[in-house]
């Protein structure tokens, strides 16, 4: 069994504003100057964008038949299992306490060419609560797109067994 054809598609168009935010914001730690400024933009405008999609991505997963889980040992499905998860509650939790930082700072949200008005009374309070749990979530979970990555490599690789098939878009094959 495959995952449906929306939970594919949404998972395709997650992945790349999720790793292009990990990477803009790993690139702008070590940048200077202007270009600091100029990737951390991007980092916004990526981080709102995951937000938007994080939303109706959980709501699709959320109302899908999923497939089983691929055959393997129990502590292999089980860690399988937690990582997915963790990877959710990190995919929710990051545009979150982003957004709520831009938005009770009162700086506003950054979207590309555009900027989301904050709050006409900021509340620092909120802000700084949303900042140091932001940079707590991120300095750990910034591992679990490697992590994701990993585990698709040895099911490909050692395995032999292609999973990507199970969340292809285009697969003919049954959907869930």
């Amino acid at each position: 069994m495959v995952y449906s054809r929306a939970v594919s598609a949404m998972h395709w168009a997650v992945a790349p504003a999720m790793m292009g935010t990990v990477g803009s914001v790993l690139a702008a730690q070590q940048a200077e100057g202007p270009r600091k400024g100029e990737l951390m933009h991007l980092h916004k405008s990526l981080g709102l964008l995951t937000g938007m999609l994080v939303v109706p991505r959980l709501a699709i997963k959320l109302s899908s038949k999923l497939p089983p889980a691929v055959h393997g040992p129990a502590w292999e499905q089980m860690a399988g299992a937690v990582s997915h998860n963790v990877m959710y509650v990190w995919m929710v939790l990051m545009p979150a306490t982003g957004i709520a930082m831009g938005y009770y700072g009162g700086k506003g949200l950054p979207f590309f060419s555009t900027t989301f008005a904050g709050a006409e009374t900021p509340n620092g309070g909120v802000a700084k609560q949303a900042f140091w749990m932001h940079k707590q979530a991120g300095i750990y979970g910034k591992y679990l797109i490697p992590l994701h990555l990993a585990g698709t490599a040895k099911h490909l690789v050692i395995d032999r067994n292609n999973i990507l098939k199970r969340i292809n878009p285009f697969s003919f094959a049954s959907s869930a």
